[in-house]
């Protein structure tokens, strides 16, 4: 027995201990029993459970507190109900997983208590924003009634609503400046862009006129954001404070796509299955717990860190192509109810995905509205790209054809089982037929895919050029790679391909007529069948049509390319558009009344210029406010003159003593934000022992920790670093002392070979002025946000890149910077600076703040 045993039982193993007993993991357990935990470490659950932790954590200690979470986890299950137990132990009686003798044992008690606090439990995550649902849809007021501007204004002024309720609260005039602004867009209304900097509290600023519009209107208001982490905040942060301050009764719901609410009947098709794998029981297991307790159906409650399982959920989520309207309506799907109670609700809170799939896909999965506010607006265009994008690879075209006509395991022997016990003879006869031709067709189909995917590796090793190791190779399908000889081999595969697969779709349409035939017969499962049918038919037809886009045509509107996986070579297809402002402009800007587009970073060169330029929204108003910090008094940015340039000799070598000297004056509270994974893995690689001995941990991406629990331990560590990449360099919020230095190691400009930026850098005049420099930008703003997150925060921005100084370019990326007090220097004298700065409010070292004639301008 051990938390996270496996570590444990390989080492044991490798010795020749233990090979024959069964390992029983607490942690496993643990994510089964416990879906409403925060972290599953054995020090989290140990004080989650009131179990007396020692505070040396050796073997032996560490030992004893697990068997202790043993004795607890079972003390849990005895308290759910005993028919789900039940359940679990009869699915898992006939399998190898090692839990099933725990969950045996367990329902051999018997205990009789059939109620649970499971229920209360999951309310304790609060990881939603719920209330009791109305399902009454809203009649919007027409016309409707303007809001009162001043009236909302004063809600946050000194002495209004906020101020009474919240003490602490504090009168920002940016935050009231945004609440006018976007209050008025709705009035009139027209489009916004608004940019507010760090600490504007914008999503107030947003939220108050939204709620009042939609609660005086009847007209819902949709707001979309790009993070999970910024819609949590909304959800149980915002909207419960905006309850308690506000004299407004409304109903706001988080809705999300279809894939993330389970389907109860395809949980029981995969019960029903049999010869469970340990991770089908694993996950099963953990649904069946869930299950009669939540009241949403969403995976967010559950924890399912195992790639695995995660793989497996989507065997077990809602399906727009699998489960009928009708069936959502007789079962109570979760999806249904979600969008049900989104039609009563004045506010509704979506992701960037489901906003953008609804538009692609008009999947109509959010009800009707007029207004719109899309928060972490500067992720807006890659949103939209990565919807209307397509990837199609070998292994999931084999496991498409695999499943439909396996001999024994297949739909096509699942119609033949039931026509049998149906007794239809003439349909047996024809049913026979069809199966009899598939088997030839699909080996047929798998042979023919498999060359043309022979044949993509073959061109890729022709023409694509060599990689590092830790990246895959990408190879853009451009008009001159479709003019090279050895192209002619792709599109003879493809044509083979092509023929083979359009054989195997008249098959499903010719079983699915068979099927339909039927429908007045006795036949069990007659409508799921009907519906599996026509699923496969619609996959089968979209990868030919994609693959067609892909290799068969050449749209100059369509970017292709063809990328191999470093870990098992693995080709992928993949399209993405090339322009996506059309898009938004016609199904956002023209079709709603006001929509409102905020982010932090939405400005180059104090222009909303490139923004407007991405998404076509040239004729949307403009505000910018700035940040309410005293950024000149707290943050100093310093760039080291002495640092050769990025992939100059000697860069790599200065760079890692400078940060090194840093931290160490820093004592760590340092991150680290690097452009590329292989820069990160050198740098660690080479820094982390001599941290080490100046007691500072380092906290690597990418060293089989999630972003989650890198950000966790690191807020908990006294003397840490923590490097990471492009997902660092924003929603990163550490406010205190904890982080008091962010070190940028170069300008993040994208991969020059990136087949999306290469094609569309094709379309300016000069890209990289008026693309390239931009977007670095944008991001480069993000990641200097990550250090002042409070007032009284304090702290250091170091750019190690000096050709924000040495090129014409640089002061672009200077200028976008909100007021702060820059100095240039050498790298030796940095670490002494930075300490002292950190410091000044305790030493009083800087009487004035240091500025030298290049002070940055503010961004207002």
């Amino acid at each position: 027995m051990g938390h996270n045993i496996n570590f444990d039982l390989k080492f044991l193993h490798k010795y020749g201990l233990f090979h024959r007993n069964t390992g029983i993991d607490t942690f496993e357990i643990a994510s089964i029993l416990l879906p409403y935990a925060d972290r599953y470490s054995l020090q989290a659950l140990a004080k989650l459970l009131d179990i007396e932790d020692s505070a040396t954590h050796r073997a032996l200690d560490d030992a004893k507190v697990t068997h202790q979470l043993f004795e607890a986890l079972l003390d849990q299950a005895r308290r759910l109900n005993s028919e789900v137990i039940k359940e679990v132990a009869d699915m898992a009686a006939r399998s190898r997983w090692s839990l099933a003798p725990v969950f045996k044992d367990l329902s051999r008690e018997r205990s009789g208590v059939m109620t649970s606090v499971l229920g209360q439990q999951l309310a304790a995550k609060e990881n939603i924003f719920y209330e009791e649902t109305h399902t009454q849809p809203l009649k919007p007021v027409i016309p409707p009634t303007p809001l009162d501007v001043d009236q909302l204004a004063a809600l946050l002024e000194v002495g209004g609503a906020f101020n009474q309720v919240f003490g602490h609260f504090e009168y920002r005039l940016q935050q009231v400046t945004m609440l006018r602004n976007i209050a008025q867009a709705f009035n009139e209304p027209y489009h916004l862009m608004a940019e507010a900097g760090t600490g504007t509290g914008k999503s107030l600023a947003y939220l108050i006129p939204a709620l009042y519009w939609a609660t005086q209107n009847n007209m819902r208001v949709v707001v979309s954001t790009n993070t999970i982490n910024l819609q949590d905040q909304i959800l149980t942060k915002d909207l419960p404070d905006l309850k308690k301050a506000l004299n407004l009764d409304f109903r706001a719901v988080a809705l999300k796509g279809r894939g993330n609410y389970v389907c109860p009947w395809r949980v029981e098709q995969l019960r029903r299955k049999g010869n469970l794998s340990p991770a089908e029981l694993r996950l099963l297991a953990k649904i069946a717990i869930w299950l009669p307790n939540t009241t949403t159906g969403d995976k967010q409650e559950l924890f399912i860190p195992d790639y695995n399982e995660q793989l497996l959920w989507s065997q077990v989520n809602a399906n727009a192509d699998i489960c009928p309207p009708d069936r959502c309506a007789r079962e109570g799907c979760f999806f249904a109810k979600a969008r049900q109670a989104a039609e009563a609700a004045h506010l509704i809170v979506v992701n960037h995905a489901l906003l953008l799939a609804d538009i692609a896909v008009n999947s109509r999965a959010i009800p009707e509205y007029r207004y719109l506010i899309i928060d972490e607006a500067h992720h807006l265009e890659d949103s939209v790209t990565n919807q209307l994008s397509f990837s199609a690879n070998k292994k999931s075209i084999e496991q498409l054809l695999s499943e439909l006509g396996q001999p024994r395991n297949s739909l096509f022997a699942e119609m033949e089982r039931q026509i049998r016990q149906a007794a239809l003879s003439t349909a047996l006869r024809d049913i026979t037929s069809i199966i009899d031709s598939s088997q030839a067709v699909i080996e047929k189909a798998n042979q023919t895919w498999y060359a043309l995917f022979n044949t993509l590796e073959v061109f890729m090793n022709q023409f694509a050029r060599p990689t590092r190791s830790e990246y895959n190779r990408k190879l853009r399908i451009s008009n001159n790679m479709r003019i090279q000889p050895a192209w002619s081999d792709v599109e003879l595969a493809w044509d083979n391909a092509n023929t083979i697969l359009t054989e195997v779709i008249n098959l499903v349409t010719k079983a699915g007529k068979l099927w339909d035939g039927l429908d007045s017969y006795d036949v069990e499962d007659w409508e799921n069948v009907m519906t599996s049918l026509t699923n496969y038919r619609v996959r089968l037809e979209e990868i030919k049509d994609h693959v067609k886009l892909i290799l068969g045509d050449n749209n100059k509107d369509t970017i292709t390319w063809i990328e191999q996986k470093v870990q098992n070579q693995d080709i992928i297809l993949h399209a993405a558009p090339l322009h996506v402002g059309d898009l938004v402009r016609k199904h956002l800007f023209d079709s709603k009344d006001s929509i409102v587009l905020t982010s932090a970073t939405m400005r180059t060169d104090n222009s909303f210029a490139y923004v407007k330029e991405r998404l076509s929204a040239w004729d949307t108003d403009e505000l910018a406010v700035g940040s309410p910090f005293d950024l000149a008094n707290t943050t100093l940015v310093y760039v080291p003159t002495d640092i050769p340039e990025p992939g100059a000799s000697g860069f790599q070598r200065a760079f890692e003593k400078t940060l090194v000297n840093l931290a160490i004056a820093t004592r760590g509270r340092m991150l680290v934000l690097f452009t590329s994974y292989s820069h990160l893995k050198m740098t660690g690689s080479n820094t982390r022992k001599i941290l080490a001995e100046h007691d500072i941990v380092l906290y690597q991406q990418g060293q089989g920790m999630g972003r989650r629990q890198l950000l966790e331990n690191f807020k908990n560590a006294d003397r840490s670093v923590l490097m990471g990449t492009k997902s660092f360099w924003e929603g990163v919020d550490i406010p205190g002392k904890t982080l008091s230095c962010v070190v940028i190691a170069k300008i993040p400009f994208s991969v020059p070979s990136d087949p999306i930026f290469q094609a569309r850098s094709e379309t300016f005049d000069d890209p990289f002025s008026e693309y390239s420099v931009p977007g670095a930008i944008l991001q480069f703003r993000q990641g200097f946000g990550r250090l002042i997150r409070t007032r009284s925060d304090r702290g250091v921005v170091v750019i190690m890149d000096r050709r924000v100084l040495s090129k014409a370019y640089g002061r672009a990326f200077l200028d976008s910077l909100p007021e702060a007090t820059l100095q240039q220097g050498a790298a030796a004298d940095l670490p002494r600076l930075a300490a002292d700065w950190i410091d000044g409010d305790e030493n009083r070292k800087f009487s004035t703040p240091m500025r030298d004639s290049s002070s940055l301008r503010s961004s207002e």
